[in-house]
């Protein structure tokens, strides 16, 4: 009796999530910028014409498993949009903060090659941007919407705002572990954030 087209969907999609998982997870090594088809495909148990029947050309697979790493950082950036309950420079330090716990669980790992595998590629670079930056961004945006509103910032451009506020963070993750500068020049991550906070709240008064 011949398989009905659902149930050969649903094993589809089930091989489908298998091989983006074990592809997401082989991503986040530090050789990943120059990691092949083979390999992906090694890492998965399958094929090169198996993972390329599923996801495409290595652009296409490296740009899904971004699509994952983006949504296994959804419950942070919630948290980020949320309504706050506290004010301006309290909310933002509490913003800030909880994007440093994110980077201690693995951010950074994610950020560093997901940022190498898409310089310059047409496909993977805009994932990157879609599903890692911008909605680490939007987020923030979001939060910063939430104070002008209150009147407790000034209106302003709050996708400028939110790169000024969080920029530096990003950087000082990276910097302290994708680049391994804690073995270098450790960095306070919370002075970090309270100063960052300290001088965006000067530079934008309500």
């Amino acid at each position: 009796m011949a398989r009905r087209t659902g149930d050969r969907n649903r094993d589809f999609e089930a091989k489908r999530s298998h091989i983006l998982a074990a592809v997401e997870q082989r991503i986040r090594e530090p050789d990943a910028p120059g990691v092949t088809m083979h390999e992906l495909a090694a890492t998965a148990g399958v094929s090169v014409s198996t993972l390329r029947q599923h996801l495409g050309s290595r652009a296409q697979v490296l740009a899904a498993a971004l699509v994952v790493q983006g949504e296994r950082g959804a419950p942070y950036l919630a948290m980020v949009r949320a309504e706050p309950t506290e004010d301006a420079a309290a909310s933002l330090r509490g913003v800030l903060a909880t994007m440093a716990m994110g980077s201690e669980r693995g951010l950074g790992d994610v950020l560093a090659p997901g940022t190498a595998l898409g310089m310059r590629d047409r496909t993977v670079g805009p994932a990157v941007v879609n599903h890692l930056l911008e909605p680490i961004l939007q987020s923030v945006e979001a939060r910063l919407e939430s104070h002008i509103r209150r009147g407790e910032l000034p209106a302003c451009n709050v996708r400028i705002a939110a790169l000024s506020l969080v920029s530096p963070l990003v950087l000082g993750a990276l910097h302290q572990g994708a680049l391994c500068g804690n073995t270098v020049r450790p960095l306070a991550i919370e002075e970090l954030i309270n100063e960052v906070v300290s001088r965006f709240m000067t530079a934008y008064k309500p």
